[in-house]
């Protein structure tokens, strides 16, 4: 069993992985507002609202597990990109294929094979890309986390979220390209420290409560944000506060991670054995289950398992829960025995 202090991991891990599932199907929704009842459209605007932090979580942890360990450099590629290289390669291929048959029902060109090397095959796979980039990195980053004191790592945080969150709010307002030039830091870097900060934090009740009203608050600001940017918009989605790199977004996924940590720390029926046991079980999934969960949503969309269900198949408020845990489920259960198979395993680390 996980250490108690580090059980927390896995419910940040398990929790994202979900949200991206349920992210996935709420958002096909938004793209509707002209084409379905307002409140069916706001709906899925609060479902997508609510779980936007699910990639910065994922990142946040990544930086928590990675940037405190200490790892010659041959072992810490070999390790990580190890581990990466293969899904890579096959999901790329995989979703190439699919896309030609299933979806698009024609044969693929030798175009979509080379593309592979520096842009995803298929929507959700752009979350590998960044991993490769970030890794690169880490070994660099670990140099500043490990050696310095927290205020430097604030202040990295602090100027990372003014480049990267504030100053493209203020041109996008504006309408001012910003001349500072702060390239130097900027992309999701920065989630790797913030979660490298806050994981080794305790916290109060007190701090728990303010990160709860303050997350809660942000979702709301986001919802009602787009709903009024789409509006201004004459009706076409605008996905700026959606946006990773989003003021709101940023400040959502700290306060979030706060939320889940506290509460897998010291809520006692989440310390319970048999949760414990099925949060394990499906953090030690999570990746697996972010590679196929988008073919689980097509074939349930489409009606390839016989019956269609999707956020359009009734009202959202009730078919896009649905829909998430049934994807959710399926794809835990094709990771869960792909897991057990040598060799196969090794796409889904």
């Amino acid at each position: 069993m996980k250490d108690k202090q580090l059980i927390w991991v896995d419910f940040i891990r398990a929790i994202s992985c979900f949200m991206v599932v349920f992210l996935h199907s709420a958002a096909p929704i938004l793209d509707k507002y002209k084409e379905l009842p307002f409140n069916y459209w706001f709906i899925g605007n609060i479902y997508d609202s609510l779980v936007r932090v699910c990639v910065p979580l994922f990142f946040m942890i990544s930086g928590f597990l990675l940037l405190q360990k200490e790892e010659t450099l041959p072992l810490y590629f070999y390790k990580r990109f190890s581990k990466l290289f293969v899904p890579i390669i096959f999901w790329s291929l995989f979703f190439v294929l699919w896309k030609s048959f299933i979806e698009n029902n024609s044969s693929p060109s030798l175009w979509h094979f080379y593309s592979v090397i520096l842009a995803p095959s298929y929507y959700h796979l752009w979350f590998l890309y960044a991993l490769v980039g970030l890794y690169l990195f880490v070994p660099i980053l670990r140099k500043i986390t490990n050696s310095t004191d927290d205020n430097i790592l604030i202040y990295y945080c602090l100027i990372w979220f003014l480049a990267v969150s504030i100053i493209p709010f203020m041109e996008k307002v504006s309408h001012i390209d910003s001349k500072i030039d702060l390239n130097s830091i900027s992309g999701f870097i920065g989630y790797f420290v913030l979660g490298f900060i806050l994981g080794r934090k305790n916290v109060s009740t007190k701090v728990f409560v303010m990160s709860s009203a303050f997350y809660l608050s942000l979702v709301s600001l986001t919802a009602i944000g787009t709903y009024y940017l789409t509006l201004k918009n004459g009706g076409v989605f605008s996905g700026y506060l959606y946006s990773y790199l989003a003021p709101n977004t940023i400040l959502a996924s700290g306060a979030c991670f706060i939320l889940i940590k506290h509460l897998a720390v010291k809520s006692k029926l989440l310390q319970s054995a048999s949760i414990r046991k099925i949060i394990t079980g499906i953090s030690s999934c999570s990746f697996g289950i972010y590679l196929v969960h988008t073919v689980f949503l097509y074939l349930l969309k489409d009606g390839g398992l016989g019956f269609q269900l999707s956020a359009f198949s009734g009202n959202p408020l009730w078919y896009v829960p649905l829909t998430s845990l049934s994807v959710f489920t399926l794809s835990f259960f094709v990771i869960f025995i792909i897991k057990k198979i040598p060799f196969l395993k090794l796409i889904a680390p």
